[in-house]
């Protein structure tokens, strides 16, 4: 069986996801300065990726799993961690944490799916998704940027207001882009069930 190429592109996304226990890791032992680093440099990294696939046509389809997976461990990982580690100066509101998790459990359910029934279809990035996942990492420098803060012995406050805007807009595309996964779903199980009458009548 041939093993499938590794690209430049796939390489970063990689990276991306090997960074994911630095950045627990960091957030758990409150070590903000270490894990803002790590994690702005994997967020700069998931558009790196995407533009490297896209210059130079390394688009794949290890890629293209890998890809979001990645921003879902990175992202969802670290809302929870804020969330519930006790070491935490400056959490993320319960509710976002919540949201953001279910979402990426609805959407990748739904995917799984939606690829048994439909398994020449592929599910492409949707404009909303790609907003959620901006205001996600948005949120979560700020957050990390406020406990870095406080840590120093620094007055946070003033970033407590930009924080709770940004929670509600991230939740906000959190059930958009949750609602624009299901039309899509929706529309390919449509679409492959009339494929298949379609087939099933020309048989006949």
């Amino acid at each position: 069986m041939k093993l499938p190429k590794i690209t430049l592109a796939t390489k970063i996304t990689l990276l991306r996801m090997l960074s994911v226990p630095f950045v627990l890791w960091a957030l758990y032992e409150a070590r903000y300065a270490l894990a803002l680093g790590i994690f702005a440099v994997a967020a700069v990294s998931d558009g790196v990726d995407g533009y490297i696939a896209r210059k130079f046509g390394q688009q794949s389809v290890l890629g293209a799993i890998l890809d979001p997976l990645a921003d879902k461990f990175l992202l969802t990982l670290t809302f929870i961690t804020l969330t519930a580690s006790p070491n935490t100066l400056v959490a993320f509101p319960a509710w976002l944490t919540v949201a953001v998790t279910y979402r990426d459990l609805l959407i990748m359910t739904g995917s799984g799916i939606v690829k048994w029934f439909c398994p020449a279809m592929q599910f492409r990035p949707i404009v909303s998704s790609k907003l959620t996942t901006f205001f996600q990492i948005t949120t979560a420098l700020v957050v990390v940027l406020a406990n870095l803060l406080k840590s120093f012995h620094h007055n946070p406050d003033w970033l407590t207001a930009p924080i709770h805007v940004l929670a509600i807009i991230t939740g906000v595309f959190c059930a958009v882009s949750v609602l624009g996964y299901y039309h899509s779903g929706v529309w390919m199980l449509a679409t492959e069930g009339e494929d298949g009458a379609a087939a099933g009548g020309a048989a006949a």
